[in-house]
């Protein structure tokens, strides 16, 4: 029998996201099922962890900061995630950086923005204390400090929603998750062999630099290049922990190939704020990672083992935050 690509778009976390599911023709109606719950999924990450939602649990904490509340597994759970990463990413990726978000001027989403110049953030330091009780359910965030979960709560919700499209059909031969560019696979394609996920080329308008093979897994782009506001649009969202103010060192872009979509997003976000000279040393000794780095001008740097195809020979691989398209 003849296997099609069942897919779904909607809009949900500020951005575009698709879901999509190998599936003979006769088992549309399952396929269908195993979309509806990964999108439902999705809103209810979006509803755990969202900072622009004043009722999601993320906004609670935020607004409790210093007692402990009860909270949403999910909420629970992207938290540990994320305290796991600064502590892997040397604190260059930090889930407190909220205020300084906030400071710099990215005080709501992003079609919102104003042209407010950023300003410093007073009273904030890196590294504040979240407490977290997956057993009861509940979490706590230091006094006066404010979680953000923007980016890796796309890579989070991905994961998740990847993970409830294989619980509802056992049987599905293959999936994608792609929440703006942070994308979970597992299986196959209809045509077999690995998903293939294309990747934008900032220093070339239109073009692509190569191909991602991708089998199961997760993958993240993160940059500078598109999310930019304020006077001029000389701001960005990235927020280097050092100094609370939007980041000076670090790559025009950079993506990441990790075990899932939540870790690939947080360290892409790490790698963004840092710079090239030192991205090597933070994962160049995880051989199951790979990470490419575009500079803002010279050879795109690559480390460890991304899966990459080029579509043509070129005499380097370049990439953006437009983020990777799946076909």
């Amino acid at each position: 029998m003849t296997q099609t690509l069942e897919r779904t778009s909607f809009r949900a976390m500020g951005t575009v996201c698709a879901v999509s599911a190998t599936a003979e023709r006769s088992d549309a109606i399952l396929a269908r099922r195993a979309l509806d719950a990964a999108q439902r999924e999705v809103a209810a990450s979006e509803r755990a962890l969202s900072r622009f939602e004043p009722d999601s649990d993320l906004s609670r904490l935020n607004r409790a900061s210093g007692s402990w509340i009860a909270v949403d597994t999910r909420l629970c759970e992207a938290l540990s995630a994320a305290l796991r990463a600064r502590v892997e990413t040397q604190g260059r990726f930090d889930p407190t950086i909220l205020p300084a978000l906030v400071a710099a001027g990215y005080d709501r989403s992003f079609e919102q923005l104003t042209e407010r110049p950023a300003m410093p953030v007073n009273g904030w330091h890196p590294g504040a204390r979240i407490d977290v009780d997956p057993g009861a359910g509940r979490a706590r965030v230091e006094r006066a400090a404010a979680v953000d979960l923007g980016g890796i709560g796309k890579g989070f919700a991905a994961t998740r929603a990847l993970d409830v499209m294989r619980s509802t059909w056992p049987g599905i031969a293959g999936a994608l998750v792609d929440l703006g560019g942070d994308i979970a696979v597992w299986g196959t394609p209809p045509e077999g062999g690995p998903w293939r996920v294309d990747i934008a080329d900032p220093r070339a308008p239109d073009g692509l630099a190569g191909t991602l093979a991708m089998a199961n897994g997760g993958v993240a782009t993160s940059g500078r290049d598109t999310r930019r506001y304020g006077p001029g649009r000389r701001f960005h969202h990235l927020i280097d922990p050092a100094t609370g103010m939007p980041a000076v060192a670090g790559p025009l872009s950079v993506t990441v190939v990790a075990a899932s979509a939540t870790e690939a997003e947080a360290l892409a976000t790490a790698l963004a704020v840092t710079a090239v000279g030192d991205a090597r040393d933070l994962i160049g000794s995880r051989p199951d990672l790979g990470a490419l780095l575009i500079p803002h001008s010279g050879e795109a740097i690559l480390i460890g083992r991304l899966p990459l195809i080029q579509r043509q020979p070129l005499p380097r691989f370049v990439i953006t935050t437009e983020r990777g398209r799946s076909p």
